[in-house]
């Protein structure tokens, strides 16, 4: 028995690319530089395939966002509906605001200077007019797991539920459930695109699923959270389910996160989701006791049938986790018996750089966890 192991989207920009991005203001590269993102996404794909010079690396890789400033800023170009001069700052509730200020006040500060966190307001209903840009990134992704010979290659995109919580509603919507599923209409159209290619598949970004950030949604985040799953199946329906990922999380910031919301009552929800593999966060000091949460569930509950890959490397804190460590995160997972551990990965609990020239720990430290990742995922395989 062999689990195998991946990561969560994006990982560290390019220089180049991040000098670019800043530039173009679009919230991706422009046409005419998308060779120099080729050229990031396989240096990417190398350091996953081949963690800090090792031979061996993860399984399933990711192309690391490259071309975008981030896992939703990246929308304004694929979008029309979005003005072309008027920009309103990312909002973060005030709870969220009040956990960064007190754990780390210079995150909190960095925040409000970063540009691509100062997002064009919404003028008309948005439609989807990138299809051409995401099959050319998934076509790139091929042919960079063809070079490199990665054994599956995966692209991020935007869930539905994560645009309502960073671009303001406006008027232009009825109330945030018309907001949601419209925009599953729309997002349904990019994940055909990146399907459409033989090869490639999706990872569906939605830490709208597990984190409350406490904005004006005119909704609690429990009455949400059903939308915004539905809004999910809805966008995925017919879909090949097995190259289909979502992944949740709390957060990629710094902070106590006792605002979080209880994992149990996540559970009831996101195990209605219509998708291959659950991609979760498990290995940081909040969340980590999760796993025993999982456990009763499953028993109480059974499980939905698909693979979960749980965040076993905790990628805000610079702490490069033993191979061991790993191993036994793993193991508390595979050895729930309602899961099993054919239906487990080890991953990591976020991407690197979730917004371009933003993150938490160095690049040579991310090397090192991911080797632990490859590591710690052999030595849980021999319990099995």
């Amino acid at each position: 028995m062999t689990i195998e192991t991946t990561m969560t989207g994006s990982y560290y920009r390019d220089p180049r690319v991040n000098a670019l991005l800043t530039e173009s203001g679009t919230g991706e590269l422009p046409q005419d530089k998308l060779h120099i993102a080729y050229e990031a996404e396989k240096n990417v794909v190398l350091e996953q395939l081949h963690p800090n010079g090792n031979q061996k690396g993860l399984d399933w890789v990711s192309n690391g966002e490259q071309r975008k400033t981030g896992f939703t800023s990246y929308v304004t170009s694929r979008f029309s509906g979005f003005s072309k001069t008027k920009r309103t700052p990312q909002a973060f509730g005030r709870r969220v605001v009040e956990e960064m200020l007190e754990a780390n006040p210079q995150l909190a500060q960095s925040l409000g200077k970063n540009s691509s966190l100062n997002l064009p307001s919404i003028e008309s209903r948005l439609e989807y007019t990138g299809t051409e840009s995401a099959k050319a990134e998934a076509q790139d992704a091929r042919k960079i797991k063809d070079e490199t010979g990665a054994k599956r290659i995966f692209i991020p995109a935007s869930s539905p539920g994560m645009l309502p919580l960073n671009f303001l509603r406006t008027d232009v919507y009825d109330d945030h459930e018309d907001f949601v599923l419209s925009l599953a209409r729309e997002f349904r159209k990019e994940y055909e695109a990146i399907l459409s290619v033989d090869g490639v598949d999706l990872q569906i970004d939605a830490p709208d699923l597990a984190a409350d950030l406490d904005l004006n949604t005119g909704l609690s985040f429990f009455e949400a959270l059903p939308i915004h799953v539905e809004a999910i199946n809805r966008a995925v329906e017919g879909l090949p389910k097995d190259r289909i990922r979502v992944h949740y999380c709390y957060g990629n910031w710094q902070a106590p996160h006792v605002i979080d919301p209880l994992f149990e009552r996540v559970l009831e929800q996101i195990t209605k989701l219509k998708v291959g593999t659950l991609v979760g966060e498990m290995a940081n000091g909040r969340h980590q006791g999760d796993a025993l949460t999982l456990k009763k569930y499953a028993r109480e509950y059974g499980w939905p049938g698909f693979k979960f890959a749980a965040g076993v490397i905790d990628v805000k804190s610079p702490f490069v986790e033993t191979p061991e460590t790993v191993a036994l995160r793993l193991e508390n997972v595979a050895s729930i018996e309602q899961i099993g551990p054919e239906n487990v990965l080890g991953g990591t609990d976020c991407g690197f750089e979730t917004v371009h020239n933003h993150t938490s720990i160095p690049q040579s430290i991310a090397q090192k966890k991911l080797q632990s990742l490859v590591r710690g995922a052999e030595l849980a395989s021999k319990s099995f």
